[in-house]
């Protein structure tokens, strides 16, 4: 993928937008969201299958992630808002500068589809589609490992706590993350709810109040978000227009099977797929 942009952050941090032309006036731009410590990089397969179809593509490394400074610790704390405040918030102006005639949709990968709907509560007017890709919930009861997914999930905002941040670097799973983003996400996958920040004023955002359609892809082979995680996600969604895929590697098609990431990497048909939606969900009327 191309650089785009820098992009300075508060508190001296700073981070990249990078991107994949694609189509012309009208045709949709894709602003990704990544998982929890992929680099941006990652997705560059997907998004250059996107341009094959007329879709330009726009992601940033999240705080801490990819080529993004500083490195979550004890000194530099941060939560879901501050992604969605500051790293989404910024991408979102440089594709409207960039792209001014043209409209725009999140598609959110995992931890990026639950930034995506914070965002989105808060500034429904930016964006005119979401598409939720091995995005869910996670909540215990939405996994047939219940009770285990709940002791994994707790024990990791324990350990972010008490180190001042999640070594996922390390122990392999999420990249190195801030304490207080582990938190809330251990927070949310014990109660259900996703509040941002603590104390008794804290509360989850509206969800219940985002008015956009919403294509849903339930992952083949994805223990990380199975089918209950992503109904528990795009339960919130009372007012969305939702559509519910569940996504394979098609009959006949080349590459390894579909799991939470290999989507990215060795997208085929799918990148297609959303493509076609996309551009149907953006056209007015």
């Amino acid at each position: 993928m191309d650089h785009v942009s820098d992009l300075d952050l508060p508190g001296g941090g700073h981070t990249s937008v990078v991107g994949v032309d694609g189509g012309g006036v009208g045709d949709p731009v894709a602003i990704l969201l990544p998982a929890l410590g992929v680099g941006a990089g990652y997705y560059g397969p997907f998004a250059a299958a996107l341009a094959r179809e007329g879709v330009a593509t726009l992601v940033a490394d999240f705080p801490g992630q990819g080529a993004s400074r500083p490195l979550a610790s004890r000194r530099n704390d941060f939560g879901y808002a501050a992604v969605s405040d500051h790293v989404v918030a910024a991408t979102v102006a440089v594709a409207q500068a960039r792209y001014a005639r043209r409209p725009l949709a999140f598609v959110g990968h995992s931890f990026g589809g639950q930034v995506a709907m914070i965002h989105l509560a808060a500034h429904p007017l930016r964006v005119s589609a979401l598409v939720l890709i091995g995005s869910g919930s996670p909540y215990w009861r939405g996994f047939p490992r219940r009770f285990r997914l709940l002791a994994q999930t707790q024990l990791l905002g324990a350990v972010a706590a008490l180190s001042g941040h999640w070594p996922g670097d390390r122990l392999g799973f999420g990249g190195r993350q801030p304490r207080r983003l582990m938190r809330e996400w251990a927070r949310f996958a014990r109660r259900g709810d996703l509040v941002l920040g603590s104390g008794p004023a804290a509360v989850e955002p509206h969800f219940a109040g985002i008015d956009l359609p919403v294509l849903a892809v339930t992952l083949d082979n994805d223990p990380l978000a199975p089918q209950g995680s992503v109904d528990n996600l795009v339960g919130k969604l009372a007012r969305a227009r939702v559509e519910h895929r569940f996504v394979s590697r098609g009959a006949g098609e080349e590459g390894p099977a579909f799991d939470h990431f290999v989507w990215a990497r060795h997208p085929g048909s799918f990148a297609a797929e959303v493509a076609a939606w996309l551009r149907q969900a953006v056209t007015p009327g």
